[in-house]
């Protein structure tokens, strides 16, 4: 079904949420715990919606500088963040994060929070409906790219081990993109940090923004080859359960890297068809 009306999505949802005074270090503990990409922000006295913690404000806070795992999450949280209400459907949601550059919209009505819908909660065809309303174009023929198609020659950022979370969350923000590479000298893969990364920097590190790379990011991270089609990568993200995926040439030295995003909703449903076929011949 597409263009799905939002209480449906989040049905029975129970998002993360906390108060205004709880501290950065409470709010990413509480994150990493519940493995959320968000938590909502409300009044201590009122209990209304206030503002939005993500990873992309824990990268942004941490670009900063030292000392800011005890500042209080309201003070580096997105305020007033746009909210749907129940009713509102799929594509509206997919345009509210198009044009507002996010990824997480809150489902609110009469100051009651009923819970979050991000990006990755949307079927491909409610992310095609969405291009096609938008800009008239039919994605359909992209079907099955290389993923060497995908990233078209784009430089991931790069940083070595020895580097810091700073300096990552700092080229992060410059960039706005949702994850740094760490690579050795001779650019073979080590590792990658990602905004969840930066969310445990957060959550355990007496000093995390003075952490280094080696000790903050994820080691040894599936990679794929580029020359592997979208439904490889977009299985491997599945099976792994993360956004962002590293892309190798032929020996094994970095190229690039793609997220769920960068692939059609033609895409995605091709993969959940595949997933649905299996189950029905096992």
């Amino acid at each position: 079904m597409t263009n799905r009306i939002l209480f449906r999505i989040v049905k029975n949802q129970q998002p993360l949420v906390a108060t205004t005074d709880t501290s950065v270090r409470d709010a990413c503990r509480a994150m990493s715990e519940r493995d959320a990409g968000s938590v909502l922000i409300v009044d201590k006295a009122d209990g209304r919606l206030r503002g939005i913690f993500t990873g992309r404000d824990a990268v942004k806070l941490l670009a900063k500088g030292t000392d800011v795992a005890s500042v209080a999450v309201g003070k580096a949280m997105t305020p007033d963040p746009v909210t749907l209400l129940p009713t509102s459907r799929a594509v509206e949601a997919l345009r509210a994060m198009c044009e507002g550059g996010f990824r997480h919209v809150p489902v609110v009505s009469d100051g009651q929070i009923h819970g979050v819908v991000s990006r990755s909660d949307f079927k491909g065809m409610e992310l095609e409906e969405f291009i096609c309303r938008n800009t008239g174009l039919v994605a359909s023929s992209l079907q099955n790219r290389p993923v060497e198609e995908v990233i078209q020659s784009r430089a991931p950022p790069v940083h070595a081990p020895d580097d810091t979370v700073q300096d990552a969350c700092r080229t992060m923000s410059k960039r706005n993109c949702g994850a740094a590479l760490v690579t050795d000298k001779r650019n073979f893969l080590k590792g990658i940090f990602t905004g969840r990364d930066a969310m445990r920097a957060l959550a355990t590190a007496k000093d995390p923004a003075a952490v280094k790379l080696s000790k903050a990011m994820s080691r040894e991270p599936r990679s794929i080859s580029a020359k592997s089609n979208a439904i490889d990568a977009l299985r491997a993200m599945g099976d792994g359960g993360f956004r962002h995926l590293p892309v190798v040439d032929d020996d094994g030295k970095l190229v690039g890297v793609v997220s769920r995003s960068d692939f059609t909703g033609v895409e995605l449903d091709r993969l959940e068809e595949e997933e649905h076929l299996k189950e029905c011949i096992w």
